[in-house]
């Protein structure tokens, strides 16, 4: 049970790929999901490359798969072997589930969709179980979320308490003046191909250094935020294509760092000269005959000990209390493998967002962040906060949660949201004040 978008359809032209890729990259920033650009092989045929992006638009929905087989079709997560060896006989219908999102979730997704079949996929067939593709009501797809979520066992009251949205009791003109909000932001973004000038870091903004609070605008911030995590997915995107191949993880990061003109510049010394000495010392260092003298604990340091990579010394509050949450996922997770089970991989994932954001933004350290960047770090740990809500209910609708851990679960990640935003009201507060 649940409201479904299915689609299937073809990229028209292989060669725009990368073009489809950052658009999509970009729709997810503006919107606060998360996208991470994929590329996988047949370890036979390296040829043979699955390539796309695996969107995370909204809370509460499922991961939507846009990867594109080496024939150009759209295909599902659980299709990426098959896709690599050739096996898919015919385009397939890709899904996604959108009960649990906000209904704004759903209408964006069928905007994204209405936008890529214009530029990039002429052939795209769209079914919405929801019948927002086809009729653009968007009062019959209210209806249907509703009707549907007070319809799973268990799930209606948690949905009152702990939903992502009001949207049941919100008013309808409102509600209508967010949607088409939301349509138009998918539209412009989608649009046209991504151009994004440097931000503009100017003197009297950075005042000089960093340490103060007014080292930066929030918008200039937020910017900033984006274009780094473009410039992560481009990096890994490359990288990649390089362990295609053939090359070692050490040369591929080298040779993409390259490719996207992060190092290696016209007229400027050579960074990946010393980076590769020290990749090359490190593997020598470990073939070293004196380290066979070693404890087996020198010599293969126990991995539990490296867990703890924010280190041993005393967190601020709220960050212990986002590790104990992190911990507790794992241990709910581990007794029945459903670190493998989606619902949980993004779970963790989600919770992972929090803490590291948190991590960035709340210093113990003589060294406090700038301000900025704590911003922009709090609200990637609201963020986090908010898709881990969202998987609490496809977990407690497949019975991978138990009532009462999905009504523990619920409250934390409530009491930490709180707790976030309040943190946040202040280093607003301490930044107006400067």
């Amino acid at each position: 049970m649940g409201v479904t978008i299915s689609y299937r359809g073809s990229l028209a032209e292989l060669d725009r790929v990368e073009d489809f890729e950052d658009r999509v990259l970009d729709l997810a920033l503006e919107i606060g999901g998360r996208a991470r650009v994929w590329r996988s092989v047949h370890d036979d045929d390296p040829r043979r490359v699955v390539r796309g992006v695996v969107l995370d638009l909204y809370p509460g929905q499922d991961t939507m798969s846009l990867l594109i087989s080496p024939e150009g079709w759209l295909v599902n997560l659980f299709e990426i072997e098959d896709a690599e060896k050739g096996l898919l006989p015919e385009p397939p219908w890709c899904l996604v589930k959108t009960q649990f999102g906000p209904v704004e979730g759903h209408v964006a997704i069928v905007e994204m969709l209405t936008v890529l079949r214009r530029e990039f996929f002429p052939n795209l067939e769209v079914s919405d179980e929801g019948a927002y593709w086809e009729t653009r009501d968007l009062t019959t797809l209210r209806q249907k979320m509703e009707y549907l979520r007070s319809a799973i066992k268990g799930l209606a009251d948690g949905l009152r308490r702990h939903g992502l949205t009001d949207e049941a009791a919100e008013d309808p003109e409102i509600l209508l003046t967010r949607i088409t909000r939301v349509a138009r932001l998918v539209q412009r973004t989608l649009g046209r191909a991504p151009e994004h000038p440097p931000v503009d870091w100017n003197d009297d903004d950075r005042d000089g250094s960093f340490g103060n609070p007014a080292d930066g605008t929030e918008e200039q911030w937020d910017a900033e935020f984006k274009e780094q995590r473009r410039k992560q997915e481009r990096l890994h995107r490359r990288m990649e294509e390089r362990r295609a191949r053939g090359d070692e993880s050490g040369d591929a990061l080298l040779a993409a760092m390259r490719d996207e003109g992060m190092i290696d510049l016209p007229g400027e010394p050579s960074p990946s000269e010393a980076a590769r000495e020290m990749l090359d010392a490190e593997d020598d260092d470990q073939d070293e005959p004196w380290r066979e003298s070693l404890t087996d604990a020198l010599r293969e340091p126990d991995e539990d000990t490296s867990d703890d990579w924010l280190g041993d010394e005393d967190h601020h509050p709220l960050l212990e209390r986002v590790m104990d949450l992190n911990a507790r996922l794992y241990d709910l997770a581990a007794p029945t493998e459903g670190r493998q089970q989606e619902s949980f991989r993004r779970l963790l994932s989600a919770a992972g967002e929090m803490l590291g954001g948190l991590a960035q933004a709340l210093s113990d350290s003589d060294v406090e962040p700038p301000s900025g960047l704590a911003l922009v770090q709090l609200k990637r740990a609201l963020r986090g906060a908010a898709f881990a809500v969202g998987m609490l209910f496809p977990l407690r609708a497949d019975g991978f949660l138990a009532p009462a851990a999905f009504d523990e679960l619920s409250a934390t990640l409530q009491s930490l949201q709180d707790d976030i935003y309040a943190e946040l009201a202040r280093l607003r507060e301490a930044r107006e004040a400067e």
